[in-house]
């Protein structure tokens, strides 16, 4: 790891803050476990995510990955049905909680083995420059994956009554879980959404306030309320939806999705470049995945080349990186974002 820099979260702040510097931040955050496997040269369960990690490998692969973030939190699968491939890995089928009778097998995850391995993440990272970003659960998303996303979508209006009280079922443990968080020393947290498409919401726009936006509104101003930043997960097309995430207390926005040529990140830095930090945009399903290790150092020099002027970029894919991407293609996304000398 010699040509790996030293971790240091000011970078991630700098661009929050708009401040433009001689170095660029890159965030890369939940690759698939084939590509985690090959970064640490190990052969981790492929059941887990990244973010799931015990705090010695989750370090060390953060730290390779070239990140100034580590990425904290777990998997909640409440109600979920799903199956294992013959790699390990967790594929969801559908969701389980279809009645109001059902609520009495919801489940909640522990919260003191929750912070037990945060306390880890936290010594693990004291006074070595590297911040911690802990991913929030969201209450509509987790609902929605607990009941089925056809039989939600539908209930929202057959049974608005039951819907609306699972995921306020859902989100007071939310935010206990966020309380947790926010005792410790962390630096950013993520807050998500899951009801967006290529070609905008599932849902209406007025139905998505009081569904999504108002929880996750809450969520974003307990971290704000604390001094803390908020990355906001949100695929799909949104560049429409961005006064309201400003509102809401957004400070990150990730991850761009380019929405099949839908969506333009650079009109979108022109447009609110001054007000929010932009992460992501590098494409999954060409560049990284089918392009050459030079392609992918044209592509993300281009897009900071665009995007790096008055700070407010950071590099990261258009989703996540899944297993078709090889491992070469990231090493020359991160290596072409840790050589990167702005001239300023």
């Amino acid at each position: 790891m010699n040509n790996i820099r030293k971790p240091n979260k000011q970078r991630i702040f700098d661009a929050i803050n708009h401040v433009e510097t001689g170095e660029i931040p890159i965030l890369e955050i939940d690759p698939d476990m084939s590509l985690v496997n090959q970064i640490l040269k190990k052969k981790l369960p492929m059941h887990l995510h990244s973010f799931e990690l015990e705090a010695e490998d989750n370090f060390e692969l953060n730290q390779r990955m070239g990140n100034d973030l580590i990425f904290f939190g777990h998997v909640w699968r409440v109600g979920r049905k799903e199956f294992s491939d013959d790699d390990g890995r967790i594929h969801y089928i559908d969701g389980t909680i279809k009645t109001r009778e059902q609520l009495k097998d919801v489940w909640f995850p522990s919260l003191d083995k929750l912070e037990k391995r945060l306390e880890d993440h936290c010594k693990k990272v004291d006074g070595t420059g590297m911040g911690i970003l802990c991913k929030a659960q969201t209450p509509a998303f987790t609902t929605m994956s607990a009941m089925g996303y056809s039989d939600f979508l539908l209930n929202t209006i057959m049974d608005p009554d039951f819907t609306y009280d699972f995921i306020n079922m859902i989100h007071e443990y939310c935010m206990k879980e966020l309380e947790v968080f926010l005792k410790y020393p962390i630096d950013i947290v993520q807050v998500s959404s899951g009801l967006v498409t290529n070609t905008g919401p599932m849902v209406s726009y007025e139905d998505l306030e009081p569904l999504e936006f108002k929880f996750i509104e809450e969520e974003m101003q307990l971290v704000k309320s604390m001094g803390k930043k908020v990355h906001f997960h949100i695929d799909g097309r949104v560049d429409d939806m961005i006064p309201r995430f400003l509102e809401m207390g957004t400070d990150i926005l990730n991850p761009i999705d380019l929405c099949a040529g839908n969506q333009d990140v650079f009109a979108i830095k022109e447009k609110y470049g001054s007000q929010i930090t932009i992460s992501g945009n590098i494409d999954i399903e060409t560049v990284l995945k089918d392009g050459t290790p030079e392609q992918v150092k044209e592509n993300v020099t281009m897009h900071i080349d665009k995007l790096k002027k008055g700070g407010g970029y950071i590099v990261s894919s258009c989703h996540n990186l899944h297993e078709l991407v090889p491992v070469e293609n990231f090493y020359a996304m991160r290596d072409t974002v840790l050589n990167y000398k702005n001239e300023l």
